[in-house]
């Protein structure tokens, strides 16, 4: 069942590669411009979503950062 499933799905596996790649070459190629900031900037995730702990862990940060003032 899941060798069928994986070969169901191997198509869009496809596409979301060659977009992502094409995503990339663009800000190589300057087409796309990166974002500066004058500040640290922190991330928390990923593409993933529910049950990855960026609520939680997002929750410490702000707390741990507050004692510090930041």
């Amino acid at each position: 069942m899941l060798k069928y499933l994986r070969l169901l799905l191997l198509p869009f596996n496809v596409i979301y590669a060659l977009v992502v790649f094409i995503r990339n070459k663009f800000y190589d190629w300057g087409v796309f411009q990166s974002a500066s900031f004058d500040m640290p900037i922190i991330c928390v995730g990923n593409l993933a979503v529910g049950g990855s702990g960026k609520t939680p862990t997002t929750e410490y940060l702000v707390r741990l950062l507050s004692e510090y003032k930041v």
